[in-house]
């Protein structure tokens, strides 16, 4: 079966991999409907949403929901500036900073979690290409990435990967999210995000707060 590639953030040409590990990077949100792939004997690189059928992509992955942004978050605190008296708006101020803090801090922590779709990517191709998971970074043929985000991001065992925070997001330095992939009847190899409290597939939970974590993660 042919192989496929992707095009990421950074126009660098990913691949070739499985058609499940894809399916895999649009379900964790490393890539949307609209990113290029090909695969041999295509003419040209095409939008993923063109290949859903060949891909085995799931309808529920096939229309996603759009997150408010930050700016539109601010819309409406200044909205709320020009229609309530000065008494209100402080106690609107207080209840909004923090909770745009917080947002923030769940963006940085989404952004981490998809820088980590190379050691994902890595750790599924050694299961599927020697049926065992890798135990270690080596195993996996990993070289520690440099990101100003997470601190590292590990294999400390078999079926899991550590995402650990940097301190330059002080408010969860040194947190971490735990990943962990098991492998289908059917040969897909999925995974299963575990922030603190969580440990979806029987995974070991990572020690950041919920309230910081992406929806996927949280228990």
């Amino acid at each position: 079966m042919a192989q496929w590639h992707y095009v990421d953030k950074n126009q660098q040409r990913v691949g070739p991999m499985e058609a499940s590990v894809l399916v895999d990077a649009l379900r964790h949100g490393q890539l949307t409907t609209s990113s290029m792939v090909w695969q041999e004997g295509m003419p040209a690189w095409q939008p993923l949403s063109m290949h859903f059928d060949s891909l085995g992509v799931p309808e529920s992955l096939r229309v996603r929901k759009k997150e408010k942004s930050g700016c539109a978050t601010w819309a409406i605190v200044l909205a709320v500036f020009a229609a309530i008296s000065v008494p209100v708006l402080g106690i609107m101020i207080a209840i909004s900073i923090p909770a745009y803090q917080d947002y923030t801090i769940r963006a940085k922590v989404s952004e981490g979690l998809n820088l980590a779709a190379t050691t994902k990517f890595a750790v599924a191709e050694t299961r599927l290409s020697t049926e065992k998971w890798p135990n270690n970074d080596a195993e996996a043929g990993l070289t520690a990435p440099v990101s100003n985000i997470y601190a590292e991001v590990t294999i400390p065992a078999a079926q899991d990967i550590q995402i650990t925070f940097s301190p330059s997001i002080p408010e969860i330095a040194g947190k971490t999210l735990m990943l962990r992939g098991d492998i289908r009847e059917d040969g897909v190899v999925i995974w299963e995000c575990n922030a603190q409290g969580s440990n979806k597939l029987n995974g070991p939970s990572g020690t950041l707060p919920a309230k910081y974590a992406p929806t996927i993660c949280r228990p």
